[in-house]
């Protein structure tokens, strides 16, 4: 499996702390199936951005720590981008993208859609920049009415959904919504959205609800093929 949202890069953000939690981390997502995954640090974390090429730094240092270690899972570029910070990077050039290029994971204020964020998804458009966006289900607007969605697709962007919120773990309003959304159809991918070790038993289960709620072949277009092209990751290189 892919994972294309995780907090798995120590000390950047509220993910790992350190490199012992990062290695319990990625143990865990390797004991559920995943084999891939996109190191995704807020962007900014508090007013501190980093930029590209040191996340690039950090993750290669991870990885080479966990190759020592024997956890056979590779790690890949991508920042969860704040909505707030996008339109500024992308003039700059400087949007963290998945290895693909014009793909990138960016994320709304959870307290409501801010104003103008269908300009910001056209400008995107525009510039052939395809949005990825982080943990839907959470959005007020989203839970109101979750056929906004189909908005944000036309838009041209794709949509996630946490694997965690499918049994609760961010709010009841969140878990009525997610599975509502996957039997709709109308999410790309499912991810981890992994802060510490000790979501994997919550992880299993929304893997396990997932296969209930869509079937095992659903459930590998959302955790293998839809990540695998929206990353940029080879199948071949991703079993």
């Amino acid at each position: 499996m892919i994972d294309l949202h995780c907090h798995l890069l120590p000390g950047v953000d509220d993910g790992a702390q350190d490199l012992q939690n990062s290695r319990l981390m990625a143990k865990n997502l390797v004991s559920l199936g995943y084999r891939h995954v996109c190191c995704t640090p807020h962007l900014p974390w508090s007013t501190f951005t980093r930029s590209e090429a040191e996340l690039d730094t950090l993750r290669d240092k991870l990885q080479q720590d966990l190759d020592a270690q024997g956890i056979e899972l590779t790690l890949h570029v991508g920042a969860e981008h704040h909505s707030s910070v996008v339109g500024e990077l992308m003039i700059d050039g400087n949007l963290v993208a998945f290895p693909r290029g014009d793909t990138f994971l960016m994320e709304f204020p959870l307290g409501g859609l801010p104003p103008g964020w269908e300009d910001l998804l056209f400008r995107l458009q525009v510039k052939g920049m395809q949005p990825v966006l982080a943990h839907v289900e959470r959005y007020p607007e989203v839970q109101a009415d979750y056929k906004i969605v189909q908005r944000f697709k036309e838009r041209g962007c794709h949509i996630l959904v946490n694997l965690t919120s499918l049994v609760g773990g961010w709010d009841r309003k969140a878990r009525h919504v997610a599975k509502e959304l996957v039997r709709s159809g109308l999410v790309d991918a499912v991810n981890s959205d992994m802060h510490r070790e000790s979501e994997v038993d919550a992880l299993r289960e929304g893997l396990d609800e997932l296969r209930a709620l869509v079937g095992a072949e659903a459930l590998e277009q959302m955790t293998l093929h839809s990540p695998a092209i929206l990353a940029g990751i080879p199948l071949e290189e991703a079993p």
